[in-house]
């Protein structure tokens, strides 16, 4: 799968879920996510005719997921740079947690 973006993501099943997605990939001798992967293969489709819980919408919208943008200095009509620096109370409980000390 070159070329292929990853992403981290978290996902929460019941404890026989995930037992059951754990033998199959032992079984297929593949990882976790490689398994849950192609099951959304084979199974999206299926998940595409489920019923909405919005019926006034015929089909889902597309995700879009666009990358985040460095942020323009003020007076280039982008956002003021020194809004975007944590409060004194969030750097205070992030202090320490951290190899670099955190200025401000």
């Amino acid at each position: 799968m070159a070329g292929t973006e990853k992403q981290k993501q978290s996902l929460y099943f019941p404890d026989e879920t995930l037992r059951e997605i754990m033998k199959e990939a032992v079984r297929l001798d593949r990882s976790l996510s490689w398994t849950v992967q192609q099951a959304w293969r084979v199974a999206r489709e299926q998940v595409r005719n489920f019923p909405s819980a919005d019926r006034r919408r015929d089909a889902a919208p597309e995700l879009v997921v666009s990358p985040m943008r460095e942020p323009q200095a003020s007076g280039q009509g982008g956002v003021d740079l020194d809004r975007r620096r944590p409060s004194a109370q969030v750097r205070e409980f992030l202090r320490g947690k951290f190899d670099r000390e955190l200025t401000g």
